[in-house]
């Protein structure tokens, strides 16, 4: 999952804020597949403002009780990195909040479909084994 909208008024990219309009986005994109996502174990999001706001938001809505911040899953992270580092959660269902364009290059390579486009709020359900590229199916995107 990409952050909901965020604003440009900040000191740094990491202090920027999602914006009302961002938030009732997002509010109504997690409404919209709730159905679909009732079983995340694990929710992973960058340390960055308006990630941290974008998973405060996943996990009051679908009820998900464990979150990690991690920094592999900063804008500029290493794609190679941010993706071995879903390695140790295997056995689980994970969601991950994170930036453009590391989401849009990470997924098109995992399900080997290019850059998938990810504008803010945009949610996608990846069938995934094993944390590779090549290896994945995107299921659905909203």
């Amino acid at each position: 999952m990409r952050h909901g909208e965020a604003s440009w008024h900040a000191s740094s990219d990491a202090e920027r804020p999602l914006t009302e309009n961002g938030v009732l986005r997002l509010r109504a994109a997690l409404h919209d597949v709730q159905d679909r996502i009732d079983d995340v174990d694990l929710l992973i999001h960058s340390p960055y403002l308006r990630t941290t706001q974008t998973a405060d938001i996943v996990c009051e809505t679908l009820s998900v009780a464990q979150r990690e911040v991690d920094s592999r899953w900063v804008p500029e992270a290493n794609q190679t990195q941010a993706l071995a580092s879903l390695e140790a959660y295997t056995d689980q269902t994970l969601m991950v909040v994170t930036h453009n364009p590391l989401v849009s290059h990470l997924v098109g390579a995992v399900c080997g479909t290019g850059i998938e486009p990810f504008d803010p709020g945009t949610i996608a359900a990846v069938d995934l084994e094993w944390p590779a590229e090549g290896l994945g199916t995107v299921v659905w995107k909203r």
